[in-house]
């Protein structure tokens, strides 16, 4: 079933089409992210740790460069072109790298030279905390125009660490795109707290983007067994993991005493008892709708609808609704929303 925070929630279950698969290019080993290039190519991450330059019709073309780790869901992650690539050439790239029992997420910066498909100029700008687990990392890069890069950072099954701000675990970070901290982030100033972090308490967010039109910040997030989350990211915000969750330990026990606690923020969006893996998020603003896109590993098909009457706060889903929004989780494990 999909709820949204309460009873009174506007998000009803509602008919949709499935969406078709078309293939373009491959095959790939583990491919993780897409980034398009204005000549219609992209960019393609494996995890592995190979990037791949794709034209349709063409072979693969993989960069000189390699990084990472690899085993099941390790290796490279993301990776997002600077909003000045066009001049700048600028790409940012998410990637685990270390050992199997310690390893750490980094973001790398550097210039992506097409003429000779390698990256030059190379900075590691951002480095998470070390963790044990392999799995539940996060790694999903949003940038804005202004300079600041975010991104999302899972728990490594380390779940009560999303709760400790001395590390990155179960945090979304912001920082500047040449590696620098803001002032203002929330607890760049707070002795003991690592700086970069913007928000805290999540689980596994897989989904970063922003609603370019509002400025707002959305997430989705695997939770366990059930408690998949869409949630609108705000400064500072507790989203709850460990200490309040919809979902259940995957023997059927609960985690939390209670689905909510004080001080930390409910999702704009839940499901239960079945989870839907939640991964890739895009929203696509138009003259006068705006469409949200998740990738669901499930595979299964849904489709929703928000109410006019639901209104956000400072920093994500718009204060004013003035028409329904529909969602749809397509048969090929897709998602949609309407605004």
């Amino acid at each position: 079933m999909d709820h949204g925070p309460d009873d009174q929630t506007g998000l009803v279950l509602a008919g949709g089409a499935d969406l078709v698969a078309e293939r373009v290019a491959g095959p790939f080993d583990m491919p993780w992210s897409v980034a398009l290039l204005a000549d219609g190519s992209f960019l393609v991450t494996e995890r592995p740790g190979h990037l791949q330059h794709v034209r349709p019709g063409a072979d693969t073309q993989p960069s000189r460069n390699s990084r990472g780790t690899l085993r099941r869901h390790v290796g490279l992650l993301d990776i997002a072109l600077d909003p000045e690539f066009a001049d700048s050439r600028l790409v940012y790239i998410s990637y685990l790298q270390g050992e199997e029992t310690s390893s750490a997420i980094k973001v790398l910066r550097a210039r992506y030279e097409e003429s000779d498909e390698a990256m030059t100029d190379e900075e590691v700008i951002f480095e998470g905390s070390t963790g044990a687990s392999l799995e539940l990392l996060g790694g999903r890069l949003a940038l804005t125009r202004d300079g600041y890069l975010f991104l999302s950072l899972g728990d490594r099954w380390e779940r009560d660490k999303a709760q400790d701000l001395s590390g990155t675990a179960g945090t979304i970070i912001r920082i500047r795109t040449d590696g620098t901290i803001p002032d203002d982030n929330p607890f760049r100033f707070r002795e003991g707290a690592r700086p970069e972090i913007w928000s805290y308490g999540h689980r596994n967010p897989q989904g970063l983007a922003f609603d370019r039109a509002t400025g707002e910040l959305w997430s989705d997030e695997h939770g366990p067994q059930g408690g998949d989350e869409l949630n609108l990211i705000h400064r500072s915000g507790n989203y709850g993991w460990p200490i309040a969750t919809f979902g259940v330990d995957y023997s059927g026990r609960a985690i939390a005493v209670n689905s909510e606690q004080p001080g930390t923020e409910l999702p704009v969006h839940y499901w239960v008892p079945i989870s839907i893996a939640p991964s890739g998020l895009t929203i696509e603003t138009g003259p006068s709708s705006t469409e949200m896109w998740i990738g669901t590993l499930a595979g299964r098909s849904w489709s929703s609808s928000i109410s006019p009457a639901i209104a956000c706060s400072a920093s994500i889903i718009c204060s004013k609704i003035s028409s329904a929004a529909f969602v749809t989780f397509a048969s090929i494990q897709a998602a949609r929303f309407m605004f």
